[in-house]
């Protein structure tokens, strides 16, 4: 199989944005892409240091231009993508931040970013209402696809729950711009394909954005934490890497930490702490 990550730099037009994407979708389906990923909240700019009451106008339903396109794209050319926009929920005034897989066009999943931050230049707590369930797994033809969203790649807790699920491809959309973290970021990812054998993408923005200056260096990485495909720091571009589906299994034999876990041992990681 091909997976393929889009990095790109959204802008305040809506309608453009989304274009651009659906070219870099199109690239990267001439290149044989069979699972794809979009960055976090893909068609709009990413919030602000200061929670500005205005930023909620940019959210839609989930059925809204963003998703449209995605599902549009997966049909047209037999493909898995997983998108991801600000919801606007059914509930008035309720918003997430929501990550959607379609496959060969069909919704299969839909994930709302269940842990937000609220620092380091980011208060999503102020806009987004928290997901309340755990990383679905979706049948991509054959492969496991799940995706945890940017922040949550700080809970290892969560990779590892796609894993259990039968995961063999996990996608994490990110919108990352904080220069300290970038050798952070990177190291992360390759932990989370080590622990629990798995491919990961991640796809984030380039270009700057009000205060923000987003790094780039979307990526796939295989299950020995190889880099596979790396993007740049500021381009737009569509990546894809050759990935061995045959290779999941083979790593899990060779470092069966899935087979050695402990549960019996791990009830502190989910008591509330007193």
């Amino acid at each position: 199989m091909k997976l393929a990550a889009v990095q790109l730099q959204p802008t305040d037009d809506r309608a453009k944005t989304i274009e651009r994407a659906g070219e870099l979708i199109d690239e990267a389906a001439a290149q044989g892409a069979d699972v794809l990923l979009l960055p976090e909240l893909f068609a709009v700019p990413f919030v602000q240091p200061e929670p500005d009451p205005e930023y909620f106008a940019l959210a839609e339903p989930l059925d809204g231009p963003s998703n449209a396109m995605a599902a549009e794209r997966s049909r047209r050319h037999g493909m898995t993508v997983v998108s991801s926009v600000f919801e606007q929920g059914a509930i008035p005034g309720t918003y997430f931040n929501t990550a959607c897989t379609y496959v060969d066009g069909e919704l299969a999943s839909v994930y709302r970013k269940s842990h937000l931050p609220f620092s380091n230049g980011f208060p999503e707590k102020f806009y987004f209402r928290p997901g309340a369930t755990e990383p679905e797994v979706v049948d991509a033809n054959g492969v496991g696809v799940g995706t945890i969203i940017c922040y949550e790649r700080h809970f290892p807790e969560l990779s590892r729950v796609v894993a259990l699920r039968g995961g063999s491809v996990l996608c994490v959309p990110v919108a990352s711009a904080s220069a300290p973290m970038k050798e952070v970021f990177q190291i992360e990812l390759r932990a989370h394909a080590i622990f629990n054998g798995l491919f990961v993408i991640c796809s984030n923005r380039v270009g700057v954005e009000g205060v923000k200056e987003y790094f780039g260096l979307s990526a796939i990485y295989g299950p020995n934490g190889e880099v596979l495909a790396q993007g740049s720091q500021d381009q737009e571009e569509a990546l894809v890497a050759e990935a061995d589906p045959e290779q999941i299994a083979r790593v899990r034999r060779t470092r069966p930490f899935l087979r050695d876990r402990r549960p019996d041992l791990y009830g502190r990681l989910v008591a509330e702490q007193q």
